[in-house]
């Protein structure tokens, strides 16, 4: 009786598709570590992933009618250079016998089979032929998407019909930068967030506001309690600006969580002289070179990719308490982009409220603290700077706060921007600001944050997580 191994241990599995560019081949994988790897070049040069993929599972009893699927690679010296993948039993004992020129790998995942031609129930996974056997260049793709399946077909590549059935499509991003923060260690201000020599990466930003970076704790129930209740996070731990009885200390700025959630209460009793408090998750770009090194900037529409791409921008929000205690104090969150332009050497903001006590809408204005101009929308169908694929922008009225009786606030935030919109953002920036570029391609991005912020007399309590900037195919 065959026995069955499998690469990956996760109950459920993104099947991620890449391209070799120069080959114009290409492959599949399930495995996380071999995906970091083709990403991080050990494949060889021209591989990209190219956005499309479908889930399947990890093993066969998680899925009562699955099989699993074969993946084979061309013999060295015999076969071609490329990889197959079956879940036809007939068609997997023939290229294992001996000079068929294909190697047996791996079992890579589990897949419902179709029936016939066709699926009795989820997606459609079509295998086509690029019909270079002659070359000794055989390769397949696999396609969920009606439209690939029609430009494959176009190029010439052979349809050999239905031959998994998908549980789902996936989306994958091609590119993905997720705000991950060492909290023993990078509580800073913002300044020294923001400064390459001092951090690339997760970081969390703290503007006009004592740093939280003592760590105190554990503390058991109740006494943990008097934390949670204001970010709504639980937590035995908790990092403060300076030791005080938990009761005291929680009605100041305090940090929670790990290194991907956070639970924030930005609180403006001991703000600095600017109006302006908050505190930021932020992930700092690289936007220097080296002499002799690879250029790691982050060129969001030159990256030479040959289909159109897009920007998106997604976070987690859990508002749990928002109090304003003056006559002009706002509390409020956003999505965050900053962009440096080559070109001029200048800076543009682009802003998405996500929650707050101001209304919001759209908007060009000089930042007040630094002069660089902020393009601002809200997270809405209609939107000119983009595109809605999550939450819309909910308030937070002062005097909000969740409990046994109320509610609180929560979003889960996936805003997008394509080329065509960005060069909308660019065009109303030159309107404030006409020395930058209106090419998009002369952008390279300095940062990404969540920015929460009090203006005035406020506070804000609340959870954060999942804040990422992806490059999505458009």
């Amino acid at each position: 009786m065959a026995t069955w191994s499998f690469s990956v241990i996760a109950p459920a599995a993104n099947v991620v598709e890449f391209k070799n560019l120069h080959l114009n081949h290409y492959f599949l994988t399930v495995d996380p570590t071999e995906m970091a790897a083709i990403d991080a070049g050990a494949a060889g040069p021209g591989w990209i992933r190219t956005g499309f993929g479908f889930a399947a599972y990890s093993t066969l009893g998680l899925c009562g009618d699955c099989v699993p699927v074969s993946r084979f690679y061309g013999t060295p010296g015999l076969g071609p250079n490329s990889h197959f993948y079956t879940a036809d039993v007939a068609e997997s004992e023939g290229l294992k016998r001996l000079g068929s020129g294909w190697s047996f790998e791996r079992l890579e995942f589990a897949i419902s089979p179709p029936q016939g031609s066709a699926c009795a129930a989820g997606v459609p996974v079509y295998r086509l032929y690029n019909n270079r056997w002659m070359f000794n260049d055989s390769n397949h793709r696999y396609v969920t998407s009606a439209s690939e399946r029609a430009a494959m077909q176009a190029q010439g590549w052979i349809d050999e019909g239905v031959h998994f059935c998908a549980q789902a499509n996936v989306e994958i991003p091609i590119e993905k930068y997720s705000i991950e923060i060492d909290l023993d260690r990078k509580i800073l201000p913002s300044a020294q967030c923001e400064d390459e020599s001092v951090n690339l990466g997760g970081c969390l930003a703290v503007n006009n506001l004592p740093v939280p970076n003592l760590l105190v704790g554990p503390y058991s129930y109740p006494v943990s309690d008097v934390f949670t209740r204001y970010t709504g996070l639980s937590a035995d731990r908790a990092y403060v600006p300076t030791r005080l009885a938990p009761d005291v200390a929680a009605r100041n700025v305090f940090v929670q969580g790990d290194d991907l959630i956070w639970g924030l209460h930005i609180d403006s009793r001991e703000r600095g002289p600017s109006p302006y408090a908050s505190i930021n998750p932020l992930y700092q770009m690289r936007t220097t070179t080296s002499p002799g090194a690879p250029d790691r900037r982050f060129f969001p529409w030159a990256r030479g990719y040959p289909f159109e791409t897009q920007l998106s921008f997604t976070a987690a929000v859990n508002v749990m308490r928002v109090n304003l205690r003056g006559p002009n104090s706002h509390a409020y969150g956003h999505p965050t982009i900053e962009f440096i332009d080559q070109k001029s050497g200048h800076h543009l903001y682009y802003t998405v409220l996500a929650y707050g006590t101001i209304a919001g809408g759209d908007f060009v204005a000089p930042d007040v603290a630094t002069g660089k101009v902020i393009v601002g929308t809200t997270a809405r169908d209609g939107s000119p700077f983009g595109r809605n694929f999550g939450s819309v922008t909910f308030s937070t009225p002062s005097g909000l706060e969740a409990g046994p009786s109320a509610q609180s606030r929560f979003g889960r935030f996936d805003f997008r921007v394509d080329r065509a919109e960005f060069q909308r953002i660019l065009d109303a920036a030159r309107q404030a600001d006409p020395a930058l570029s209106a090419n998009p391609a002369d952008y390279l991005v300095d940062n990404f944050h969540f920015n929460n912020e009090v203006v005035g007399d406020a506070e804000i309590g609340m959870n954060l997580y999942h804040v990422s900037l992806r490059v999505m195919r458009r």
